[in-house]
């Protein structure tokens, strides 16, 4: 197991909050110079020419640019000419459990290679919804920025991403390849403290801010996968099945699965073909 893995799940876990949305001209005023966002940004370059500083590093954005300007970041930006930018943008927040995204790991600022109709599309629906006064027109914008956020991380290097407390993350990369390795046995929180060398309590507060769920639900959620793969692959019981991933109730197995699936495990079974 790499870390991709772990991004995988801080991925899968990631909760976001749209503020605000909108596509304008820039003034010629346009500028800001050393200040510290508590939300994160999208900026989608139409046209134009401007300055924006993330950290330490400055860009000249060009049209068809997508940039990242992360919640927790010193920031700046200016116009520089008579052609101030056209751009989309939005500010948003990236969670992970209660723990900003960008304090876990750190991303490209740039996305160049981008189809900008692509792009625009996601933006101009985004946008659009924001405007909307439709009970459901939030929920389809918070989509839309969803979308944009997994285009991002399409176009870039993941090999790239630079992961923040790694001691912490190689504790936990260590604790997934052991849980991985065991998912047919009953996994304890005291054992996984112990490989971690931690309490159990500060273990479990760890692993929620990191991975973004408890680590007993985490457990059975891998449990659950595995189960799907068997009532695919093999014909073995609902029960064996159950029994052999270290649920000693049925019923209770059957009440997790239909929490996870959204079905019982027998009509999974039946909506899938059985390799014989």
């Amino acid at each position: 197991m790499d870390n991709h893995v772990l991004l995988t799940n801080y991925l899968s876990n990631l909760k976001v909050d749209l503020f605000m949305a909108d596509y304008n001209l820039c003034g010629r005023d346009w500028r800001d110079l050393d200040y510290t966002p508590d939300y994160s940004k999208f900026y989608f370059i139409c046209d134009g020419e401007g300055w924006l500083k993330i950290g330490d590093r400055e860009y000249y954005p060009k049209p068809g640019q997508l940039f990242l300007m992360p919640e927790g970041v010193n920031q700046s930006y200016s116009c520089i000419s008579d052609q101030p930018f056209e751009k989309y943008w939005c500010h948003f927040s990236a969670k992970v459990g209660d723990i900003n995204l960008f304090n876990m790991i750190e991303l490209s600022h740039v996305c160049r290679e981008v189809d900008p109709h692509v792009i625009q599309e996601i933006f101009s629906s985004l946008t659009s919804h924001m405007k909307s006064d439709k009970v459901y027109a939030h929920l389809l914008a918070k989509s839309k920025l969803m979308e944009l956020f997994s285009y991002f991380i399409m176009n870039i290097d993941v090999d790239e991403i630079t992961f923040k407390n790694l001691s912490s993350i190689e504790k936990l990369t260590k604790i997934l390849t052991y849980i991985d390795a065991h998912i047919e046995r009953n996994i304890t929180i005291h054992e996984l403290a112990e490989i971690a060398y931690m309490h159990p309590n500060y273990f479990i507060r760890l692993f929620k801010q990191q991975i973004g769920v408890p680590p007993i639900q985490y457990i059975t959620r891998k449990k659950i996968t595995k189960a799907k793969e068997l009532l695919r692959s093999t014909q073995r019981s609902v029960g064996e099945i159950a029994h052999d991933l270290g649920f000693s109730d049925l019923y209770y197995f059957s009440k997790q699965f239909k929490k996870n699936v959204g079905q019982s495990p027998s009509e999974f079974r039946q909506g899938t073909v059985v390799l014989k």
